[in-house]
């Protein structure tokens, strides 16, 4: 069964990235990914120990204002995770022969670019946990020059985009 579209990490088409591109930018080779969801695992922590908190809390207080104020503080919780999933769903990564671009944001949308002729250099950096559960960083260097976009962090299958990246601003190395 394959998984809901809004899910996938790898070839997801965003409706909203063509108001970025210019005409000649969307072709075969365009890397186009969205983050990892371990991008929010921090918030499903804190959601599951809100939740751990809330029962435990319901079990000692027996005010029903106070058991009301939990269960709301536990929503507001849940929400943020709620969000943050809508947040990442929105979000997108897209390397084309022209440009590597990061455009994230809900309430204030955001585009973060670099012209793929100032990169220098590529690096993927990997953490223990980033191993055990398929994600890296992405470093993109250039010379002598802070860029908007330097590091994107939780990208699915590093090793495979840096690949794919490469090939696009590097070329294939076939000619």
């Amino acid at each position: 069964m394959p998984i809901p579209g809004f899910l996938a990490v790898r070839n997801v088409n965003p409706h909203h990235l063509q108001k970025y591109l210019l005409p000649q930018e969307m072709d075969d080779d365009t890397v186009l990914i969205r983050r990892h969801p371990a991008v929010f695992l921090q918030q499903v922590f804190e959601t599951l120990g809100a939740l751990i908190l809330a029962g435990v809390l319901t079990g000692f207080v027996h005010n029903s204002t106070a058991v009301t104020v939990i269960w709301v503080g536990f929503l507001m919780v849940a929400s943020r995770l709620v969000f943050k999933v809508f947040e990442w769903s929105d979000e997108f990564f897209a390397v084309t022969k022209v440009r590597a671009m990061l455009v994230h944001g809900i309430v204030t949308r955001r585009v973060d670019m670099m012209p793929l002729s100032k990169v220098t250099d590529l690096t993927v950096d990997r953490s223990i946990l980033g191993r055990m559960l398929g994600y890296g960083t992405i470093v993109l260097e250039s010379a002598g020059q802070d860029q908007a976009l330097s590091r994107v962090e939780y990208v699915p299958e590093p090793e495979a985009i840096y690949l794919d990246i490469s090939a696009v601003a590097f070329g294939h190395g076939d000619d």
